[in-house]
């Protein structure tokens, strides 16, 4: 009995360092790997990382004779409140002009023209200083996401479907599905539009559509993936999900996700970098007024020449706690605690466009807890986003 307690306990021991390595790891494995350690008679561990979204999944298994132990995490880049920047405006030779009540805490790394004040239809900057915190320059491009990252995300967007009928979930088959982070990825895969409403759905689940998903306020997701070119978030919806889109991402007033959850549009642009659309929110991810979201918004496109478009709208009263990553156009209303990483900001504002203006919003690293994770950037180290079940 002794020796199985201390063994059982040995293996909690043993899935942490194994969760410590798999921070560390830089190659995806898809087979697990055996990690070197003080080896004990009749005790294994084994390793296992994967994509999962925009962020990766590990899993460590240890076993101490018959008695075994899982650990599954969710891991993503490293954000640290007091050093990583709280905005980092792409050196574009256009500095940042605040206007109205904006409020910039943190570190901002801008573009060397700096950061002036400036006015919209008669509205001053009302601010006491232009930046409440430190400056630092910013550079041509963007730090990148992780080529893996970008790999995933084209792959679910024009590749991915269910061929294994033992994969298959049944959306019919009842108001209650869920699918163990333990156990094989489980999915629903349609060529039409999928409505999503009156179902719980949770765990390691992916659901695509070729055409949209519209997700209902009465549907609760939690910790699945969903895939289409345009998804849909009902007003008021609340959950915690990742949402993979290429055309589209509308997300209702009142909406309330949880950490982590992440809003990805990927748009494949390179080739036709001057295509534009008359429909409404089109190329955007918008996110209407009182809503909240707690963990990444993402837009990546492949084309490098800036347009006055804005592809990432934040209304006012709305919030994300997180991170907000463009290699585009943002237009921010509302309040970013966390960090902002974009191209260029917007502000549609009396009939004009006004290029790196910022109106009336608010971009601080205080009201999130000191050490919290995101998108998956090159050179950033890793992090536990949640532990999974």
């Amino acid at each position: 009995m002794k020796e199985q307690s201390k063994g059982a306990v040995e293996n909690i021991q043993l899935a942490d360092i194994g969760m410590h390595y798999l921070l560390q790891q830089k190659e995806i494995s898809t087979d697990t790997a055996q990690i070197d350690f003080i080896k004990k008679e009749n005790q294994t561990i084994q390793t296992n990382l994967s994509q999962w979204g925009i962020f990766q999944k590990g899993i460590t298994v240890t076993q101490f004779r018959k008695k075994k132990f899982i650990k599954t995490a969710l891991i993503g880049s490293l954000l640290n409140t007091e050093e990583s920047p709280t905005l980092f405006l792409q050196e574009t030779h256009n500095g940042l002009t605040v206007v109205g009540n904006t409020a910039i805490r943190g570190n901002a790394y801008l573009p060397k023209q700096g950061v002036n004040s400036g006015y919209i239809a008669g509205n001053s900057y009302y601010g006491s200083q232009l930046i409440y915190g430190t400056i630092k320059k910013s550079t041509a491009e963007l730090p990148k996401p992780e080529k893996t990252v970008l790999d995933i995300v084209q792959y679910y967007l024009k590749e991915y479907k269910l061929l294994n009928h033992q994969e298959y979930i049944n959306l019919d088959s009842g108001s209650k599905i869920t699918n163990s982070f333990k156990d094989k990825t489980k999915g629903y895969y349609s060529l039409n539009p999928i409505v999503l409403e009156n179902k719980s759905i949770s765990g390691n689940i992916i659901i695509k559509s070729e055409i949209s998903i519209k997700i209902k306020k009465s549907s609760l997701l939690k910790d699945i993936i969903l895939i289409a070119p345009t998804i849909e978030i009902e007003d008021e919806t609340t959950g915690n999900f990742q949402a993979i889109a290429s055309k589209k991402i509308t997300m209702g007033k009142k909406c309330i996700l949880s950490y982590p959850s992440a809003l990805v549009l990927f748009q494949d642009n390179q080739n036709n970098p001057d295509e534009t659309s008359i429909i409404p929110f089109d190329n955007q991810i918008f996110i209407d007024s009182q809503s909240v979201i707690k963990g990444t918004v993402s837009y990546i496109q492949t084309k490098e020449t800036s347009d006055f478009k804005t592809q990432v709208i934040l209304e006012k009263d709305s919030k994300i706690k997180g991170q907000v990553y463009c290699n585009g156009n943002f237009e921010i209303k509302g309040t970013v605690s966390g960090s902002v990483m974009t191209k260029q900001f917007l502000a549609n504002q009396a009939g004009s466009i006004f290029v790196n203006h910022i109106y009336n919003a608010t971009i601080e690293n205080e009201n999130v807890p000191t050490v919290y994770g995101g998108i998956l950037l090159e050179q950033n180290p890793k992090t536990v986003l949640k532990w999974l079940y």
